[in-house]
Order: structure tokens, then sequence, then C-alpha cells
């Protein structure tokens, strides 16, 4: 049993492990990588370890574990001389395996530390040791910030009810005004489509709120690899992913991990294009509905460099996302509300002709059809079109649904000022 114990002690020396992202957001490793003691009993692994000497206030501690069967965690909490017994919070992080361990209490008396125990019917070892200080920050207004702009639309968000949130624990602080746009990655919690990504949002919710003790989940958004965008907290209100900078500070995260010595399993995820489109007309909004300068956006390890969020391989891009960011709110303004995507085909045509449009709005669109005389024959109208990609068929009939001749013909979308009559030729076989 002692060359049992002394390999888990050498174990904790040669490992090098590097905290996730997940721990970096919700609090401070003191330790990584730290010495711990094990032995036998009854069959199952004990480990034992300490804290160091703490001299901060904060709201509770974890620790992250990489093994099998975690059968129990305990935190021994002295504070003030008193020795205080707490059941650790179990949480296992997706994609990797690791077990982390948390508990919640207000530590004040300085300076303190704490012990913990951990049952395991396997090896394990003990990568981190994580507090959750107690955060001071300048408190929100009781009011709703007011919208600048909003002309560019809100794209598509995942609801908090579509993907299952639970409710706030606790009432909600408004930014009293926003100069900050943060990107994130969970270094957890990979979602290829959109019920993983639900699950994985989910998992975070429940992560932050019962294992850090915050009300909600600490983002305002999170965006999938396949670029679906899920609604977090409100924006309007003060978020918790980058501690002591959270006021006016609006925060999203990426699924997935994509800093490659993050963590001991696979890390090195290349943002997709689909991720990166929807990053973009994320923060696009978001810059023009809040009058936020795209050039805010900052990764999270821009702040106090305490961490690698949102990753290397996101965090190079920064510079080109902002770019992107201005072009696309430039170009923005610049498009017209209709324009031609694709000229109709086929052209001269027999049966029907397609015609595609690219719709800068959502709008009630409407398209009237006339022959060379300029009399109208007919009309297409959908109403409440969505913004982007518009296809329509016209079989070539009339009003009352009479073929009608061979000859030219035109069709005028409106409302729209800027695109030319299309001409058609249709023919009769």
């Amino acid at each position: 049993m002692i060359y049992r114990a002394f390999f888990f002690l050498l174990i904790a020396f040669i490992i090098p492990q590097k905290i996730s992202a997940q721990l970096d957001d919700i609090g401070l490793s003191v330790d990584r990588n730290p010495v711990f003691s094990s032995r036998d009993s009854l069959g199952l692994l004990v480990v034992e370890g300490e804290s160091p000497l703490i001299d901060q206030t904060i709201e509770g501690a974890a620790i992250e574990i990489f093994g099998d069967n975690i059968e129990s965690v305990l935190f021994i909490v002295n504070d003030g001389n008193i020795d205080t017994t707490i059941n650790g919070n179990l949480f296992s992080q997706p994609n990797d395996g690791s077990i982390i361990a948390t508990f919640l209490k207000d530590l004040k008396s300085l300076p303190f530390s704490f012990s913990y125990r951990v049952v395991a019917v396997g090896s394990i070892d003990i990568n981190s040791i994580i507090i959750f200080p107690i955060e001071d920050e300048l408190p929100g207004l009781a009011k709703k910030m007011e919208i600048v702009s909003g002309a560019i639309p809100k794209p598509t968000i995942i609801s908090r009810e579509e993907w299952g949130a639970e409710d706030s624990k606790g009432a909600y602080s408004y930014h009293p005004y926003f100069d900050k746009l943060t990107l994130h990655h969970a270094a957890c919690c990979s979602a290829d489509d959109l019920e993983e990504g639900k699950n994985q949002v989910y998992w975070i919710q429940d992560f932050h709120q019962n294992g850090r003790g915050w009300n909600d989940i600490g983002y305002h958004f999170l965006v999938d690899r396949a670029g679906n965008i899920y609604q977090g907290r409100p924006e309007t209100v003060i978020g918790a992913h980058v501690g002591g900078a959270n006021t006016g500070n609006i925060g999203v995260c990426l699924l997935g991990c994509y800093h490659p010595p993050e963590t001991s399993y696979s890390c090195t995820q290349e943002i997709t294009p689909e991720s990166r489109e929807a990053i973009v007309r994320l923060f696009s909004w978001i810059s023009d509905t809040y009058g936020q300068n795209p050039s805010l956006l900052l990764g999270h390890r821009d702040y106090f460099g305490t961490t690698s969020c949102p990753g290397d391989n996101v965090w190079i891009e920064l510079p080109r996302y902002r770019a992107e960011i201005f072009d696309f709110i430039q170009d923005y303004f610049e498009i017209p509300p209709i324009s031609i995507f694709k000229d109709p085909y086929p052209n001269p045509f027999f049966n029907a002709v397609t015609f595609s449009f690219e719709l800068k709005d959502k709008m009630d669109f409407k398209m009237n059809i006339y022959d060379i005389l300029g009399r109208k024959v007919n009309m297409v109208e959908r109403v409440d079109a969505s913004s982007g990609r518009l296809e329509f068929v016209w079989d070539g009939k009339d009003l009352n649904g009479k073929k009608l001749g061979s000859g030219v013909y035109f069709a005028k979308p409106s409302p729209s000022e800027n695109v030319e009559p299309i001409k058609m030729i249709l023919l009769k076989k």
C-alpha cells in the first residue's frame, strides 16, 4: 500500500495539467497540480489534501479531479478556528470526463485554508484548487438600458424556454452603461447541432447556479459549432463571466475547446465557418443596438491575464473578427432593401421561371408582372417574408390562372426603387 500511495504522490508532481476555461470563468486557481496523499480503505482509494493559506475573502471553492468512479468529496473548512464539514457538489465535465467538486460558503476570517477528502473506486489525480473570490463591482441600475439604434435585425436566437433554462435564483442587476464586449470559449461542452447545444448550455447553467452559486448562467449568449445562438442571461443585465469586469460587459461563449494545451483531452478545435458567421452577426447586432464600437471586443484573457480563454485558435483571430463586424455594419447600411440574388432562370422559359432575391429585412414583399404594353397581368405576394434569400416561381399564368401567350413580360418587385424591371420571355410549345 505504501508503494501505491507513493505512486499517486509522484503522479501529482509529474503530470502537468491545465485548468479548464470553465473554471477560469468562475474562479481563481490558487494551486495547480497540488500535492496530495492517498491510502486504501476497505477497497476504496482515499485521497486527501489541503489548500494553500488564503488571504482574501471568498464565497466558495472547488477542486478539479481526473479519474474514475468518484464516490464522494468532502471539504473541511476552517474559518475562525471552527471546522465545518461540507459535502461537495459534483459536476462531470462534458467531453473530458473530469469531475469538478465545489462548496459554497462565505469565508471572511483571514487567513484560512480548507482541506478535502476524495473517495474513489479507481485511481485519480487532483488537477487544481480554485477559489471563488467575492466580487466587488459597481452595482447596476434598477432600470433597463435603452436601445440606441436597432436598425440591424437581431439574429435568430434559441430562447431560454427552448433550451429548457431554469429560472434565475435571484433578481438581476441592470447594466448602468455598456463599454465592453467579450468572447469566451467553454473549454468543454462542444456541440455540433441544436440538440447537443441545448444539453451543453443547460449543463453550464446548472454548473454556474449550483456549483458556483450564481443566480443564473454567467454568459449573455452562447454559440455552438453549427452557428446556433442561445440566449443566456438577458444582455441588459450584469453577467458573471469576467470577474472584476462584468459591469457594462456583454459576454458571448463559444461552445467547444480552442486552446491546444488547455486540458488533458483534445482541445485543438478550430472555429467553424458557421460559428464565425454567427459571432459576427451577433456582435454586429449588439454593437448597433446598444451603441458599442466593435473595437471594444476582447478575449477573456485580455483583461487580467489569468486565463488563456478564449483559446489561441480563437484569440489570434479577434482582430479579423473586429474588422468583419465593422464591415458587416457598414455593408448593412449600404445594402438596398431588395436586390437580385440571381437572374431569373430559365429565360426564355416555357412552363415556369424562378426568381431569386435577397431581402435586407423582414418585409411584406410584392412583385407585379406586366406585359409589353404595361398592363398588369399577375402579382406575387409574400407577407412577412424573412430577411435573406427569397425564391419563388411564376408559371406564366395571369390573375385568373389562364396561361398567357408568348411574348415579353416584365417583373417589378416592391418596395424597391433600385431594382429595374426584370425582362422575361415566355414561349409556348
